[in-house]
This record gives C-alpha cells, structure tokens and sequence, in this order.
C-alpha cells in the first residue's frame, strides 16, 4: 500500500471518530450512550495502537514518556523530539538526577 493512502486512510478513520463523538453528544444519558462512548474509547486506543506500530514499521523513534508512547519527529537540527517532553531520543535516556542538598541550603 502507498504511503498516501496510508496517510489518507488514517485521517479518515480519525474524522469518523470526530463525527461519532458529536454523534453520541446528541444521545440521551442511556445505556446507548454509555455503549457509544465505551466503542468509540475502545476505537480511539485501536487507531493510537495502529499509528505507533506504523511508526515503527517505519522505524520512527518512540520517546517511552507516556504509554502509549509518542512518537519522535525531526527537528530542524536533525534530531528526533518528543512532542511530549520535548526530549532528543537519539541520546539515551537519563532520568533527571536531583542534586543533593548542600550544607548551605
């Protein structure tokens, strides 16, 4: 499959879901309500899931800040960030150390 159409099917599987979730915002509080919210959850995690894997088949680099992870985008100076947390995923990945205290503080 050409990557366009790839693209293109994301965004419309993505639209879908915009228009269901005003859709179901017209519903009642009912048992059809809360089935309509529970399936379009369930089809929001199903999308994430498949653009994650996408990215990895096309060996994106994943920033592991948040499950499910973010995928990294190049930067103008090349490298791969988080949209998240703005971290470079090329450098391994280094907790935050907090220095200790010092007698003076």
């Amino acid at each position: 499959m050409e990557m366009k159409s790839i693209i293109s099917s994301f965004g419309l599987v993505k639209g879908a879901l915009e228009l269901a979730k005003g859709l179901k915002d017209m519903l009642p509080d009912s048992t059809q309500r809360k089935a309509a919210e529970l399936a379009i959850e369930q089809a929001e995690k199903a999308m994430c899931h498949a653009e994650i894997q996408l990215a990895v088949e096309l060996r994106y680099h994943l920033c592991q800040c948040t499950w499910p992870p973010q995928i990294a985008t190049r930067d103008e100076f090349g490298a791969h960030r988080c949209p998240r947390c703005k971290r470079d995923t090329n450098e391994d990945y280094k907790p935050p150390i907090e220095a200790p205290p010092t007698p003076f503080d």
